[in-house]
C-alpha cells in the first residue's frame, strides 16, 4: 500500500464530505519514528458518526481489503481497522461535541476545516501508575487465570489451557508496564500492548518471558510457574514501590502446584 497516496486520497474524500470536519494523524507517523510495517492512525472529526459507521465506502476504495475489525473504543468512538494488501489503515470516528483537544503522542492536523484543531495540544507524558483498586484487580485476574489455566493443562484441555493462559500473559504485560513506570519514569517509552519491547523493557526481562512459554504438554506447568514467579516478583516491587497492599500470591502458587501435581486424569 502507497500510504502516502491513501492518506491523500482522504483528505480529497473528507473535503467535499460536509460531515467531516476535520482529521487528523496520530501514531508514529504522526511522530515520524514509523517502522516500514507501521499502520496510519487517522482521526476523522465529524458532526455525527452514524452515516460513517455505516457506509463503508469511504475505505473500501483506498486498496485492496483482507479484513475489517469495527470496534467502538473506550470512549464510545467508532473505530474501523482496514487491513489491507500491503498495509492496514486505523479510523476513529469523533464527534466533534466530544473533541477533547488533549494528545498523549504526537498528532498532526491534517485537515482543519473550522478551526476546530487550533487549541489542540499535547500534554506532558504522565507514566501510568496503579493504585490499590487497579493493582487488586490485576493480581486477582492473573491468579484466576493461572488456577484456572492450571486445571486446564491437568485435565489435558490445551485450548482452554491456551485461553486462560493469554489472560494471566495480559496481566504479567500490565504488571510489568507498570513496573517499568515506577522506575524509570518518563526515561522510557512504555508502549502499549508491548509494542516496541525490545527497546523499552529490561533485558533481563525479556530473557525471563523465554521461559514463561511452551508448546502444550509437559512444560506446559514449567511455564506456568515460571509466569507466576515473574508476575509476583513484579507485583512485589510495584507494591512496595507505590506504598500499595500486598496480596497473597505464595497461597496461589501453592494452590497451583497442588493442581499440577494432582492425578491427571482427575477432574473436578
Amino acid at each position: 500500500m502507497d500510504y502516502d497516496l491513501a492518506v491523500r486520497s482522504v483528505l480529497t474524500w473528507a473535503k467535499q464530505n460536509e460531515n467531516v470536519r476535520a482529521v487528523v494523524l496520530t501514531g508514529s507517523a504522526a511522530a515520524h519514528s514509523e517502522h516500514p510495517l507501521s499502520d496510519r492512525d487517522i482521526e476523522l472529526y465529524v458532526l455525527i458518526t452514524e452515516p460513517l459507521e455505516n457506509d463503508d465506502s469511504w475505505w473500501l476504495d483506498l486498496g485492496d481489503v483482507l479484513a475489517v475489525e469495527r470496534l467502538e473504543n473506550g470512549d464510545d468512538q467508532p473505530t474501523r481497522l482496514v487491513y489491507y494488501v500491503g498495509g492496514k489503515l486505523d479510523f476513529t470516528l469523533v464527534d466533534v461535541a466530544d473533541a477533547a483537544g488533549e494528545y498523549d503522542r504526537p498528532f498532526q492536523v491534517l485537515l482543519d476545516k473550522d478551526g476546530l484543531t487550533a487549541s489542540f495540544s499535547l500534554r506532558a507524558y504522565e507514566p501510568e501508575r496503579p493504585d490499590q483498586e487497579q493493582f487488586d484487580e490485576c493480581c486477582n485476574w492473573a491468579s484466576a487465570a493461572a488456577l484456572m489455566a492450571a486445571k486446564a493443562i491437568v485435565r489435558d484441555e490445551p485450548w482452554s489451557a491456551i485461553t486462560r493462559d493469554a489472560d494471566l500473559k495480559s496481566e504479567l504485560l500490565r504488571m510489568i508496564e507498570w513496573d517499568h513506570n515506577i522506575r524509570y519514569g518518563t526515561s522510557r517509552d512504555v508502549r502499549y500492548l508491548g509494542t516496541r519491547m525490545r527497546q523499552w523493557m529490561d533485558v533481563d526481562i525479556q530473557a525471563r518471558l523465554d521461559r514463561c512459554w511452551a508448546m502444550f504438554g509437559d512444560s506446559s506447568g514449567q511455564a506456568l510457574i515460571a509466569t507466576l514467579a515473574l508476575f509476583q516478583e513484579l507485583a512485589d516491587r510495584v507494591a512496595s514501590e507505590t506504598n500499595l497492599g500486598g496480596f497473597h500470591h505464595a497461597a496461589v502458587r501453592k494452590e497451583v502446584d497442588r493442581i499440577l501435581n494432582a492425578n491427571r486424569n482427575v477432574a473436578d
